[in-house]
């Protein structure tokens, strides 16, 4: 007759088998925890390095065209294009004297401009615009309209060399319409009314408040300085920059020319 043999070690009991279950569970639930912590910090990273390569062609695209802009009297080499909805202005654009040799003359031509403006139909876009051959005299410094209607008609201009520098410009709402975050400001040192009071004997010409303190009592060096700031997000979707106050990320550029005038 065969034997039986048994198995002498014991074998686990139901509530061993649950706990086993639970531990294992809590073990899979925290490394899924993990993966997924890992996986948005990746995609954190990912979008904080794209917003930061974004920025860095900005500022050195803007910055490095203000550097070697040209002055005169006439014109201050760098003007902020505003544009306006009720009592609100944005001075989302900016013109820049940036000959490509020699400047003929004292006052810019259309094809001397280079501006950088938001696409007025899809504000979170950048463009760097430069003109064809448009030997024509550029808009007066002062006359917004006017440089608006230029950026518009050479946004269209097959001849004009438009090139998209970022469409991660955060926009914003104001009734109907989108505007950039981006802000163009500028200061002029001595200002015209300060040059002209001087001129005139109103003042002292070597008390005007030249920004490098170089003048001497027929001649002093004017500052040009030009602030901006934008703000950009990893979405290129304006309808959804209204809700990214976290994601957003501020930047902030400047840089000043220098000409001479004379009393």
């Amino acid at each position: 007759m065969a034997k039986r043999r048994y198995n002498s070690k014991p074998g686990l009991s139901l509530a061993e088998l649950l706990v086993a279950t639970a531990v294992m569970g809590i073990i899979c639930l925290s490394f899924g925890s993990l993966a997924m912590s890992v996986q948005m910090a990746n995609a954190y990273s990912q979008e904080k390095n794209l917003v930061g390569q974004h920025a860095r062609i900005i500022l050195q695209r803007i910055e490095h065209a203000m550097q070697s802009a040209h002055a005169t009297e006439q014109f201050p080499g760098i003007v902020p294009i505003r544009y306006y909805d009720s009592i609100y202005d944005f001075p989302q654009a900016v013109a820049i004297w940036s000959p490509e040799g020699l400047a003929t003359s004292d006052y810019p031509q259309i094809d001397e401009m280079l501006i950088f403006a938001v696409d007025p139909d899809q504000p979170n876009r950048l463009l760097e615009i430069r003109a064809g051959t448009d030997p024509g005299s550029a808009p007066a410094a002062g006359s917004d309209s006017s440089w608006r209607t230029l950026i518009e008609s050479l946004i269209d201009d097959t001849d004009a060399d438009v090139i998209e520098i970022s469409d991660l410009v955060r926009a914003g709402q104001h009734q109907t319409h989108y505007y950039s975050t981006l802000r163009f400001r500028t200061r002029v040192v001595p200002s015209d009314v300060e040059i002209a009071e001087a001129r005139a004997g109103s003042s002292d010409w070597e008390d005007l408040p030249w920004a490098t303190s170089i003048y001497s009592s027929k001649a002093g060096v004017r500052q040009v300085w030009c602030y901006f700031e934008f703000q950009l997000v990893p979405d290129d979707n304006i309808a959804q920059h209204g809700a990214m106050q976290d994601e957003a990320v501020p930047f902030y550029g400047s840089s000043a020319i220098y000409h001479q005038v004379t009393k």
